[in-house]
């Protein structure tokens, strides 16, 4: 790489240069079978050169040196014809990286086969928990990534993980009633995957799903789960911490750091070295070393999150949140592994407290959310009807609102978390919230 950060010197004032290789394996479950197997590999080499404060950036499906070279090339000829962007400072310079963990290369060599058996197994132990199961779908696979991150400036990091998945959607049909399809998730950094849980609580579910309640309009206790916390707060909450939208104005959280924003029992972080972590990276896509960043402490709000660019626009230090699009090679904010602090109850006696109120699973429509005020509107579904501390069937209502004052009715929160592999990573356990308004359908 020295040879071609010199090369790429003669055409530019700032060099970089990034190379990533992906391996995915793969399976999908339809209707009763393993419909399909797969693995697909990949590299891509991102270039991204400066010349006059003009950013140019190229894409190569190619980790050949001669094939780099006339990417490097390409990247001038684009920086050439791009304004000049008067807002570029430089590209970061080497950090102190910590130790890489240790993570077994039994997910980087894992064959399909491995997760057809997975799935052949819990498609098994599916049907015969009920008969008048049928198995909609599912899936299960593993990514292995590696990354090399060097720069003009000095900056060479290498560094390789990767995690596994399960999932399995279930759909019961008896008596006439049809339920919708209702699914459950494992995800692990290795490949020790709990299937047989998986399809305990996914038929735990549909099961309570048989018996179908009316909801109504009313102001009630809700326990969100772990998949619903984490597609809403997704969109109405997390971008909302961006360094970027700071600069721009466009964030509810403008000059609020160190204020109280939720619940004193709301503590959220973004942490790569979390022991359930899928992604312990320690260095972000721009080579800058990662860390644990606090953002919302016993419900006070505690800082932004940076990349390298909108850190020194605004005149600060990169957090080590740079996440690279492979689409365009273009460096925005994002975060390694969120973390919602569990807390000292467990489930069970979350919902053996309540008397009359809500569990619910899922939410649609949370993508409609807006980051720029909080505001959201989804349907929750599926959602259990709570009363007298036991779940007697599924339930859909209409759930609106402003996502700041839901995270201030916030009045307990799980022991238990659950790893979400599909929105980033997340890390929530299921939260319990009060006076909600909900609308019945």
């Amino acid at each position: 790489m020295e040879e071609l950060i010199r090369f790429g010197e003669r055409f530019f004032d700032e060099l970089e240069i990034a190379v990533y290789r992906n391996r995915d394996v793969g399976v999908n479950i339809e209707l009763n079978e393993v419909s399909t197997s797969s693995v697909r590999q990949r590299t891509i080499t991102v270039i991204r050169g400066i010349k006059d404060k003009r950013i140019g950036i190229s894409i190569v499906d190619s980790k050949d040196k001669e094939e780099i070279k006339k990417a490097i090339e390409e990247a001038y000829k684009m920086a050439k014809l791009n304004a000049p962007d008067e807002k570029w400072v430089s590209l970061p310079e080497p950090g102190k990286y910590r130790e890489p963990k240790k993570i077994s290369k039994e997910v980087k060599e894992v064959s399909p086969d491995y997760f057809v058996d997975l799935a052949t197994k819990a498609i098994k132990l599916a049907l015969e928990k009920d008969k008048d199961f049928v198995v909609a779908g599912g899936g299960g696979g593993a990514e292995w990534s590696e990354s090399l991150i060097v720069n003009s400036h000095g900056i060479d990091v290498f560094q390789e993980g990767g995690g596994a998945y399960f999932y399995l959607e279930l759909i019961g049909r008896k008596n006439g009633n049809v339920t919708p399809g209702i699914f459950e998730f494992d995800a692990k950094l290795g490949l020790n995957l709990e299937v047989e849980k998986v399809v305990e609580d996914v038929a735990q579910k549909v099961k309570w799903a048989y018996n179908v309640e009316k909801s109504k309009t009313e102001e009630a206790k809700v326990i969100v789960g772990p998949w619903a916390v984490a597609s809403l707060l997704s969109y109405a909450l997390f971008p909302a911490f961006s360094g970027e939208r700071a600069v721009k104005e466009t964030t509810p959280l403008l000059n609020k750091v160190e204020q109280k924003i939720a619940s004193e029992l709301l503590t959220i972080y973004d942490d790569p070295f979390h022991e359930l972590s899928l992604k312990p990276v320690i260095a972000d896509d721009e080579g800058v070393p990662t860390r644990k960043n606090m953002l919302i402490e016993n419900g006070v709000f505690k800082g932004f999150v940076w990349n390298n660019y909108w850190a020194k626009v605004y005149g600060t230090e990169s957090t080590g949140n740079g996440t690279r699009n492979l689409s365009t090679g273009g460096i925005g904010i994002g975060f390694h592994s969120i973390v919602i602090e569990k807390g000292k109850e467990n489930l069970s006696d979350l919902i053996a407290e309540i008397d009359h109120g809500y569990l619910i699973d899922g939410f649609q429509g949370a993508h409609s959310s807006n980051p720029d005020n909080g505001n959201f509107a989804v349907v929750a579904n599926p959602a259990f009807l709570i009363e007298n501390g036991e779940i007697k069937g599924s339930t859909v209502f209409m759930m609106s609102g402003n996502v700041y004052e839901l995270i201030n009715q916030i009045y307990e929160i799980s022991k238990e978390q659950k790893v979400i592999p599909f929105h980033g990573t997340a890390i929530t356990p299921w939260i319990a919230f009060e006076n909600v308004r909900i609308a019945g359908k």
